[in-house]
């Protein structure tokens, strides 16, 4: 590739680099591809987009010190006009950022962001940092900054920001300051099942039993696919107040309205075996093995169920369908190998 330093004026040869790293980089032959790079921008120190590119598989590579350099040189010198000074700017922020350097990273983006106030990508990528630094006063200041532009964005990422500080407020013992701070963010969000699971824990605590049971209901309605855990939480608030046979009215109130919610009819079948009533609760089981017949572990509480209390005949009949569903998933499995 001598040629390249000889007569690095030569458009058809630039030309020709250009098409050969490309290549190289469709390829994903990154080493290739960072040396055809490496010449251009040797050839030719004003392509900024070789500069860019060069930076950027460094960077892809973990090679984030020679892409910091490379981006911090450019910005020494004095021939870049403001579009390509602030380009630099942005991506070696994104240097800083790839490489864990939060701290120089919300310095350069709030730099960055001076120049592109409305750049919503960076904002968002601004809050995070904040966010994750705790500094909830600015985060939620440039999520105001991006509603104006990206409102749904904004939104999201406002609840993200309530409920991990209330989450950490509230691991501090600051339960008052979660509290509130998980209000707010209901009030952005009223199907956030992870805010109201963790405000009804604050209710518990505080001994407010029957806010409690009514937080954990709203969490379990809103993320149903993830209620197991709340169904033994909801189970005991009712005992505590006296309601032990509300419970299961619940359960089947929540099953009327939801007949193929399997997390439901599984709680209400372990309360009716609790209360000895086994014959019920295997066909609550059998109900839910209806509705999601691939679920292994349904397949193999029927089976346990069957072993403990049922004819043996039933439990071998049960534990065959198990058989049967696992060799099916192992054929797939096999068949994807083999393709």
């Amino acid at each position: 590739m001598s040629w390249l330093r000889r007569r690095p004026s030569d458009p058809r040869e630039m030309d020709r680099a250009w098409r050969r790293a490309l290549r190289a980089a469709v390829e994903e032959r990154w080493e290739t591809t960072e040396t055809w790079l490496e010449r251009i921008v040797e050839a030719d120190s004003d392509d900024l987009d070789a500069y860019h590119a060069l930076a950027r598989l460094y960077r892809r590579q973990g090679a984030i010190g020679r892409a910091i350099r490379m981006h911090q040189n450019l910005l020494l010198r004095s021939d870049l006009d403001e579009p390509a000074r602030g380009e630099a700017m942005l991506e070696l922020a994104r240097d800083f950022d790839e490489g864990g350097f939060v701290d120089r990273a919300i310095s350069s983006y709030e730099e960055v962001l001076d120049r592109r106030p409305r750049d919503a990508e960076l904002l968002e990528r601004l809050i995070r940092l904040r966010g994750d630094r705790g500094d909830l006063i600015r985060a939620l200041e440039l999520v105001r900054r991006l509603r104006r532009h990206e409102r749904k964005t904004a939104d999201r990422l406002e609840v993200d920001l309530l409920l991990s500080r209330a989450r950490s407020l509230h691991a501090e013992g600051e339960a008052a300051a979660a509290r509130k701070l998980l209000k707010r963010c209901l009030r952005r969000d009223r199907e956030l099942s992870e805010a109201w699971t963790l405000l009804g824990e604050i209710e518990a605590e505080r001994g407010k039993d029957a806010r409690a049971l009514d937080a954990w209901k709203k969490a379990a309605a809103a993320a149903p696919e993830r209620a197991a855990p709340l169904y033994p939480r909801i189970e005991a608030s009712f005992a505590a107040r006296g309601r032990s046979a509300e419970f299961e009215r619940f359960l089947r109130g929540v099953l009327e309205e939801r007949p193929n919610d399997v997390v439901a009819r599984v709680a209400l079948a372990r309360s009716l075996d609790g209360r000895g009533e086994s014959a019920a609760a295997m066909e609550e089981i059998r109900r839910a093995i209806e509705v999601a017949p691939g679920d292994l572990g349904l397949r193999v509480e029927l089976g346990r169920r069957l072993l403990a209390t049922g004819p043996e005949a039933e439990a071998l009949k049960a534990y065959e369908g198990l058989l049967e569903r696992i060799e099916r998933e192992q054929g797939r499995s096999t068949g994807k190998a083999i393709g």
